[in-house]
């Protein structure tokens, strides 16, 4: 199929598309999502970045939730603050198409748009896997080069998924989801430079707020170009300068398959940065088997990917969310502590004796034999005195389709995220609601993730 037509084409699909139409796995995959990223957001509502964002925009009255809290807000708000409580740990999922982070700014706008309508769960669902379509098969089209020129693409091609989700969701026409997709896309934006800062997580609330505030005012009559993603002076162009994109890569397969099984979601482990959790997963193996005791002569020596070199922190970290993408420190605390958890990301954590004198045993190199492509491949070398103990190489982390997480894993994540927050016995009632074969509505889910007023 041509992609001339990109803007309509991904239009009709959203507007065309049934909860008929979408495989049983594939509706099963997008409540595991939200059920994933729900979990994380809880847990990133207690974080600075949410707190703040809730202290600004939170409105009495307000016809929305705000997540693990007891405050309400607008639609549009309600988006933002929950999508940066979303992102804030950096435990939501990843998609390869994309290179992002399809749930922080969907789930957010799905439930802020389903709140206010009171869209059923099926409807839920539906959505998501809409969304997930048009960012994920507009991530394909401007390919790796849209990250290597420092876009974030959360914040850019998060609002597009978006904005077809929640047209989905207010039942646009396929005419009045062009003009959501071509606004949103004038909305797009998240510089990579703001990575190990508050602005990162402010990068999906704002995605999703853009995404809702999209399909809102096309739903109320206004227009952008029906070309908006493929045309001159476009998406694609703009943002994906060496002549590589392709508008058709979008379109190929477009409702034979679905983005949330093919490639698939990665569930994250670790709050850190993707691109080093098969890394991050052979180190702590490692250390469960008792070969990573730290003494004198230990080495570790990591080979890493041409993408996780190009986003690492260079410099011993001054605060946690820097932490986050500093490899050196995430090897020393899996090695130190046998964690690599939330606490583990603080500005204080960054200071607990040992770890920095640890970190400077590890090398870094960049893998040159790693399968083009293939972000996430590492390789670990232990030495003890200058021996080789252990050699050890993964091509993509534990969450990956090809290595899934059981349900039992999930369970534990999504109880470890929320129950500080919920208390355990409602995160876990939260939990079987969301995993019921009776989806419920978006304003019961509301209810279940709310806190009471203070």
């Amino acid at each position: 199929m041509s992609g001339s037509g990109l803007t309509r084409a991904l239009a009709a699909f959203v507007a065309g598309l049934r909860p008929e139409h979408v495989p049983p796995a594939a509706r099963q995959e997008a409540r595991r999502a939200m059920a994933d990223c729900l979990g994380g957001a809880v847990a990133g509502a207690r974080d600075e970045v949410a707190r703040i964002a809730a202290a600004a925009q939170a409105r009495p009255g307000g016809a929305c939730t705000l997540w693990g809290t007891g405050l309400r807000a607008d639609v549009h708000d309600a988006a933002l603050v929950n999508g940066c409580a979303a992102h804030a740990h950096a435990l939501d999922d990843t998609h390869e198409s994309m290179r992002g982070h399809p749930s922080a700014p969907l789930v957010p706008a799905i439930l802020a748009v389903g709140e206010l309508v009171d869209a059923g769960g099926e409807d839920l669902a539906t959505a998501y896997v809409a969304g997930t379509e048009a960012a994920c098969r507009l991530g394909r089209s401007v390919n790796d080069r849209h990250s290597q020129l420092g876009w974030h693409t959360t914040g850019t091609l998060g609002p597009v998924g978006a904005a077809a989700a929640c047209a989905w969701l207010l039942r646009l026409d396929a005419g009045r989801t062009v003009h959501a997709l071509g606004i949103a896309a004038s909305m797009a934006g998240g510089l990579r430079v703001n990575f190990g800062t508050m602005a990162k997580a402010l990068h999906a609330g704002l995605a999703a707020q853009h995404g809702v505030q999209a399909a809102r005012l096309a739903a109320g009559g206004m227009t952008a170009s029906a070309a908006a993603l493929e045309g001159h002076e476009g998406f694609l162009q703009l943002f994906c300068d060496d002549g590589s994109q392709d508008a058709a890569r979008a379109l190929r397969g477009l409702g034979e398959h679905f983005e949330v099984l093919t490639p698939g979601i990665v569930y994250k482990q670790y709050p850190t940065c993707s691109l080093m959790h098969a890394l991050i997963d052979m180190v702590l193996q490692a250390r469960g088997q008792g070969l990573l005791t730290p003494a004198d002569g230990l080495e570790l020596r990591c080979a890493i990917s041409q993408r996780l070199e190009a986003v690492r922190g260079k410099a011993w970290p001054a605060t946690g969310l820097a932490a986050k993408f500093c490899v050196e420190y995430c090897v020393a605390v899996a090695v130190q502590e046998g964690t690599q958890g939330i606490a583990d990301f603080t500005d204080a954590a960054i200071h607990r004796p040992g770890l920095r004198e640890l970190a400077q045993r590890v090398r870094l190199s960049q893998g040159q034999d790693f399968p083009p492509g293939n972000g996430d491949c590492a390789e670990l070398v232990v030495l003890r005195d200058g021996r080789e103990v252990l050699r050890r190489r993964q091509a993509k982390p534990c969450g990956h389709p090809s290595m899934p997480l059981s349900p039992a894993q999930h369970e534990a994540k999504f109880m470890a995220c929320a129950a500080p927050v919920l208390g355990a016995a409602k995160a876990r009632r939260l939990l079987q609601t969301l995993h019921s074969p009776q989806p419920c509505s978006a304003r019961e889910l509301a209810r279940a993730l709310a806190l009471p007023c203070a």
